[in-house]
């Protein structure tokens, strides 16, 4: 038990931190060259910028250029990799993440307020204050009792409720629903909105966003009980899920290592919550996909309740355009799964005539002919882990997990190593297709056995928090779009550390050679 003394040093250090708001970016490239154009008299030129005026300086969370070159074998090609890297605020890179195994806590913080988490004289550390902060917020969920359909009850129960009702519904739909319940339950909500003190509604975001997070993953829990046992009564799960929650914050889990259990439906090994770890805090912020722009539209628009705004970006990362293509890959392998190898290979090469799911990418130039395309280093920043547990026998596959795997590592080979060559284009090369971060995603996770339509809710988890950041940033200046020059100061310098760049050729060598999972 903490000392008085100390536990009021630690709340004063809590709302000190959630009071700090970082310095908004001053670059602004659109102005400077209006200025610019007016000075050399160029009224045409300064008119037409005019009108992208409304889009002020720049971004200054998420920055993701090309970093990184690596030569890797393609048959009887060599196929130069310009891979993208990211950094958050230019303080924080995936290769540090990598290398240095930062936690959740600090990768957050680092986003949110824009330097790293210290200790500060008082020998307060504010990785481990804003780490129970976050705890907090998720472990009170097992107490707490609202409204609902059928009167006041625990939370737990409610979540109950609505899983044996709807066993098949996603964790998505278990926070809209409860999300209109408790917008419905809390009168006079400040919602979003810039002229609110930046500790009321961090705070509020996140107590929001961890109690989300809880109804997700208990719901996915859930399910996985239902399916063990369909007769399993409300009440039975409930209670299952309220003692697994327990056993985990007595045994000092985290907030994110339960999860991890609640989404495998089971106690996750230490090898299992590092892989799903490694993999859920590189996606904290990914700066132009659509959710990310709802977030700052929301954040414009002052949400009128703070659950709205997690709800309306939670859709957008489940659409098609973006994180729907996990949901894709997943009905493409159970289509062609039944297939004999010919008849599948086949199927495969015409998908990619339209649209490989989890292959290339609609804003780089992951897909061409040349000797040179961009590959998101993501893919292998996820699966690299899972493989080196595989190979040391510290993950066990189902023949069935194997099968499928091995037709993801054909799709590698077919999509990228040989690539296809088009009908009266056979004096070209082949046009070869890159793996995006779904790819990483959808194969991890498979592996891991997260039932099907619950492998985007990982993202969800620690996109979230990228969310809030966009938020915090679009009340200071009014971007709307976070896809903008980043302002120069948080571009990652190229540098001679070959972390992200070792980890995408290893995953390449691998999947271009012998079958991994036989």
């Amino acid at each position: 038990m903490l000392n008085k003394n100390t536990e009021a040093k630690q709340e004063a250090a809590v709302s000190k931190i959630l009071s700090e708001v970082p310095t908004a970016s001053t670059y602004s490239p659109v102005t400077e060259s209006m200025d610019r154009a007016t000075e050399l008299g160029e009224g045409k030129i300064a008119a037409a910028l005019k009108s992208f005026s409304s889009m002020p300086q720049s971004t200054n969370v998420f920055a993701n250029p090309v970093l990184h070159q690596a030569a890797v074998n393609c048959k009887d090609a060599q196929i130069t990799l310009n891979i993208r890297s990211f950094a958050i605020r230019g303080v924080v890179s995936e290769s540090e993440i990598i290398a240095n195994k930062l936690s959740p806590a600090t990768v957050i913080f680092t986003g949110l307020f824009g330097r790293k988490p210290e200790k500060d004289a008082d020998g307060i550390d504010e990785e481990n204050v804003f780490s129970e902060l976050l705890n907090e917020k998720f472990y009170k969920f097992t107490e707490i009792s609202r409204e609902g359909l059928t009167g006041k009850q625990p939370l737990t129960n409610q979540v109950a409720e609505f899983v044996k009702s709807f066993p098949d519904a996603g964790p998505e739909a278990a926070i809209q629903h409860f999300s209109t319940l408790r917008k419905l339950s809390i009168p006079n909500q400040q919602g979003v909105k810039g002229t609110r003190e930046p500790e009321s509604l961090l705070l509020e975001f996140i107590d929001t966003h961890m109690e989300n997070v809880a109804l997700g993953t208990v719901s996915v829990y859930m399910r996985h009980q239902l399916r063990e046992s369909s007769a399993l009564h409300p009440q039975v799960l409930a209670m299952r899920a309220n003692d697994l929650i327990s056993e985990h914050q007595k045994s000092g889990k985290t907030a994110f290592q339960t999860c991890y259990s609640l989404l495998l439906g089971r106690e996750a090994s230490s090898i299992e919550s590092n892989i799903l770890e490694r993999m859920g805090v590189i996606q904290t912020h990914h700066g132009s996909a659509g959710s990310n722009v709802v977030a700052r539209y929301l954040a414009t628009l002052y949400a009128g309740a703070v659950s709205d705004f997690f709800v309306a970006s939670q859709m957008a990362l489940d659409g098609d355009r973006h994180f729907g293509a996990i949901h894709d890959m997943t009905a493409f392998i159970n289509e062609i799964e039944p297939l004999d190898t010919e008849a599948r290979e086949t199927a495969i090469r015409e998908r990619m005539r339209t649209a490989l799911p989890t292959f290339g990418h609609p804003m780089i130039a992951a897909a061409g002919r040349s000797d040179e395309i961009q590959q998101d280093p993501r893919p292998a920043i996820y699966f690299n882990p899972f493989i080196d547990a595989v190979e040391k026998g510290e993950i066990q596959l189902s023949e069935r997990q194997k099968k499928r795997l091995a037709i993801m590592q054909r799709l590698y080979q077919i999509a990228f190593v040989e690539g296809i060559v088009r009908a009266g284009r056979e004096d070209e090369p082949p046009l070869r297709l890159t793996p995006n971060t779904d790819f990483g995603g959808w194969a991890v996770q498979e592996g891991l056995n997260i039932y099907e339509t619950d492998r985007t809710f990982l993202t969800y988890i620690f996109r979230g928090f990228g969310w809030i950041m966009d938020a915090r940033e679009q009340l200071q200046m009014k971007i709307i779009r976070p896809v903008i020059p980043p302002d120069p100061e948080i571009i990652p310098k190229p540098s001679d550390d070959m972390t992200i760049a070792n980890e995408v050729v290893a995953l390449h060598d691998r999947m271009a050679g012998t079958e991994i999972f036989d």
